[in-house]
């Protein structure tokens, strides 16, 4: 029988299932009350001013809110590139069984990738994409990690300035959709132009002109990599090597079976999340300040949840959809995200949300940075943060998220320190397991909280946001926010009784895997 590790701590089961209920009913009742709102509120809503909705499916018979860009633009994308990752897929497969050779292989993922390029964009958009791996690969030959990073910091600042600007987008002579999916896939390139300069700089030997435009070949297959060039997520360069490099594996049953199913799992998630936006309208609700600011706390904070989950559930489908490609392809991709609703911790988030962005941060920033002491894990993280409020964009409310975010994580950092040193000092003889937990969970309450409240930043802008930092702190009364506390505490309960669970099996598969060996 599988032992518990020893940090972790078991509850009664009623005690848990009364956590679950409590959370699973404040959700779906704080849910309903957005509906019962913004049914109400856009059902006469005739001043349409921001082309917020359209039409939705017709056996539905209601209308649908399309406010949000990116889901607006994503999902036809996606329909639109599949056909292509398809014929990359199969054509790729089949080169792997033939001849697995991969300068092939890179040679024909860059075709189709700039093929595609050229199709969607034309020639000088096309090109614009070309820069960002020639510039790494520049560096590379240069053998210096310090300049390699100033010198990709500096892009950082012109890409967000063609981000912004009108006049770049004219020059280009892109509409509005081409334009921002080309944003999308500029940023997603230059996090792979990093991984590929900082990874090759160790190993670089080549000495002729042959050498480098093999390896300028390799990296353009690599930035320019079809399934994730444009949606992400990212996959380091290590990784997406040793996927060129393995041997081919013939599609058994199952693993078509696992790849299609799961096709079909995030394109079933595509669909419900496109349905709810038939009877939610959330999204919409960013452009309506003055009414949010009306919302009584069950449909003001289910607004919150809504937007929170809404944006879990775009990254699951996109997410899932490329990271299942770059798999079938046997190139290891990051997991999909965990589900906001059941993570309570900063860090979790963090290194759960967005697998890919928090491998890059640990490997090229963070560890690099030695943090052995305390201040220099403060120093490391400073960093980090600074990097993500450049790669986001350096905007008033990413600034906000970004802060909010390191200040979250610091304190958790320094809660567990005392946490740790309080249990371990003063409290073992006379605080169980058991209540430590509690204890544990009713102090990451408000920190969950704040978590939430910075989210709110990043998805809806710096107005609502403000909102719900103010009613959070100060404007609600001390009532509806001990209720909220409660609820989160919950919560806090749900997601570490997950986490425990989740750990536990892993062990049991370890233990599996280890008796089979012997």
């Amino acid at each position: 029988m599988t032992k518990l590790p020893q940090q972790f701590s078991k509850l009664p089961i009623w005690e848990i299932s009364f956590y679950a209920l409590v959370w699973t009913a404040a959700v779906f009742y704080s849910i309903y009350s957005v509906y019962l709102v913004t049914n109400d509120y856009f059902n006469d809503y005739f001043d349409d001013a921001y082309n917020d909705f359209e039409i939705g499916w017709s056996f539905i018979q209601r209308k649908i809110d399309i406010s949000d860009e990116e889901w607006r633009m994503w999902i036809p994308f996606i329909f639109k590139l599949s056909p292509w990752v398809l014929v990359q897929v199969l054509i790729s497969q089949q080169m792997k069984l033939l001849f697995h050779n991969t300068e092939i292989l890179c040679l024909w993922y860059s075709f189709v990738s700039i093929a595609f390029l050229l199709y969607y964009f034309g020639l000088t958009t096309t090109f614009c994409t070309l820069l960002l791996p020639l510039t790494s690969c520049l560096l590379t030959v240069l053998k210096s990690k310090a300049l390699s990073w100033i010198v990709h910091c500096i892009t950082l600042f012109f890409i967000y300035h063609a981000r912004t600007s009108k006049l770049f987008q004219d020059w280009i002579q892109l509409h509005d959709e081409q334009f921002f999916m080309l944003s999308s896939a500029i940023c997603w390139i230059q996090l792979r132009s990093i991984s590929y300069s900082i990874d090759s700089i160790v190993t670089y030997n080549r000495i002729n002109i042959f050498g480098f435009m093999k390896d300028l070949l390799q990296n353009i297959a690599y930035c320019l990599y079809l399934p994730t060039l444009f949606l992400g997520p990212v996959i380091l360069y290590e990784q997406f090597t040793h996927g060129l490099k393995k041997p081919f594996t013939r599609w058994t049953k199952t693993k078509t079976i696992k790849i299609l199913g799961n096709i079909a799992r995030y394109l079933f998630w595509m669909f419900f999340t496109h349905l709810s936006m038939h009877f939610i309208y959330f999204n919409a609700l960013k452009y309506q300040p003055m009414f949010v600011e009306t919302l009584q706390p069950w449909a003001f904070y289910g607004y919150g949840y809504c937007m929170g989950q809404y944006f879990f559930n775009k990254y699951v489908v996109v997410y899932g959809l490329t990271c299942t490609v770059s798999r079938a392809e046997d190139i290891d991709a990051p997991p999909p995200p965990k589900c906001i609703g059941r993570i309570h911790l900063y860090s979790d988030m963090w290194k759960y949300f967005d697998n890919g962005l928090y491998k890059f941060l640990l490997r090229y920033i963070y560890i690099p940075l030695n943090p052995m002491s305390d201040c220099r894990k403060f120093v490391a993280s400073i960093i980090c943060f600074i990097f993500i409020y450049f790669w986001h964009g350096m905007q008033y409310f990413i600034f906000i998220w970004s802060f909010l975010n390191f200040s979250g994580i610091l304190i958790e950092m320094i809660a567990k320190s005392l946490s740790s040193y309080f249990y371990k000092s003063i409290l073992r003889d006379s605080l169980s397991l058991s209540f430590k937990r509690r204890l544990e969970c009713a102090l990451a309450s408000p920190l969950l909280a704040l978590s939430a409240v910075s989210n709110f930043y990043f998805v809806a802008g710096k107005e609502i946001g403000h909102m719900f930092a103010l009613r959070t702190a100060i404007q609600d009364s001390w009532e509806i926010r001990i209720l909220m506390l409660f609820i989160l505490y919950c919560s806090c309960q749900v997601s570490t009784e997950i986490k425990q669970f989740e750990h536990v099996n892993i062990i049991r598969r370890k233990e599996v895997r280890g008796l089979k060996k012997d």
